[in-house]
């Protein structure tokens, strides 16, 4: 009897379809690839996800912009093709492509926020803060870089709004040990200190989670005026991507997770948010984040 492989999960990031996905996005799914390909080289059985992050406000106003009619997916649906198309014709050996609108993964979104309220790790209070439409993110007066979002540098809006919320507070000390005892969990070593520097420093404040503003998102269970905001929608996309809450025996098989490949950009939500979430679900935690920088015009982001 041969002797059963060792398995090898690779991810990208979820990549968010506001328009057809650009060479930033293809160089990444293009490491993936070729490091999946390696892997097999070795003898590995390799599992590589992708995917798309199709919830939240920007995509909601792209398409009304575009006059979509009320269903997002109009315009969603021909970018997402487009992204298939693309890696069919790269020869990318994709494995899973998750759409965060598939049905099993809005009901593993669900099942998770339900186990985390449940387990004490999400409550009800007011959100207060400057959002930045185009990276779906909060900020406090003190992140801002001059007034602006502090990832992308755009305008930001100050907004209030009733929020479920995240206690990520509650697990800032594991974060920083996870650092400590697992040197390679974040490389380069570069972003790793940006990460403690930036933003386990100080204090770590809770995570918004909710929405209440537009409905284009996965419901919260127990209360349906809100919609479940994006970090918790994309990053569990890694676990439906590998059967989570449908094929035990494939999860098990692959998961923890090998390697995410990210951008610099995206850091800070899995290697900061992700892992506590994990932690809250008691599920062991991934065993490498890399994340590479940009490609650049004119000495500025794509």
């Amino acid at each position: 009897m041969s002797e059963e492989k060792k398995s090898y999960y690779i991810t990208t990031p979820i990549y968010y379809p506001s328009s057809n996905l650009h060479l930033g996005h293809t160089y990444t799914t293009i490491i993936a690839d070729t490091l999946k390909k390696f892997k097999k080289i070795q003898g590995y059985d390799v599992f590589l996800t992708t995917g798309t992050d199709e919830h939240g406000q920007k995509l909601y106003e792209k398409a009304k912009e575009k006059n979509m009619g009320d269903n997002p997916l109009n315009y969603i649906d021909p970018i997402v093709q487009s992204a298939k198309d693309l890696w069919k014709k790269l020869d990318i050996d994709i494995d899973s492509f998750v759409r965060s609108t598939d049905k099993a993964h809005e009901k593993n979104v669900q099942e998770i926020f339900q186990k985390l309220y449940d387990k004490g790790d999400i409550y009800e209070s007011t959100y207060k803060g400057h959002y930045c439409v185009d990276c779906e993110a909060f900020w406090t007066e003190s992140q801002l870089k001059d007034g602006k979002c502090p990832d992308c540098g755009r305008d930001v809006h100050y907004h209030e709004e009733e929020s479920y919320f995240f206690r990520l507070s509650k697990y800032k000390d594991r974060i920083l040990q996870l650092y400590k005892d697992n040197p390679d969990f974040l490389k380069p070593e570069s972003r790793k200190n940006e990460m403690v520097n930036n933003f386990l420093s100080g204090e770590l404040e809770d995570l918004s989670v909710s929405r209440t503003s537009f409905d284009w998102g996965v419901k919260v269970p127990f209360d349906d005026k809100h919609i479940i905001y994006v970090w918790i929608d994309a990053l569990s996309c890694y676990l439906t991507g590998i059967g989570y809450g449908q094929d035990e025996e494939l999860f098990n098989k692959f998961w923890p997770c090998d390697i995410h490949l990210v951008g610099k950009e995206i850091v800070r939500f899995h290697t900061i948010i992700w892992p506590a979430l994990l932690m809250a679900l008691d599920l062991p935690l991934p065993k490498r984040v890399f994340a590479h920088g940009w490609i650049l015009f004119n000495e500025d982001k794509m």
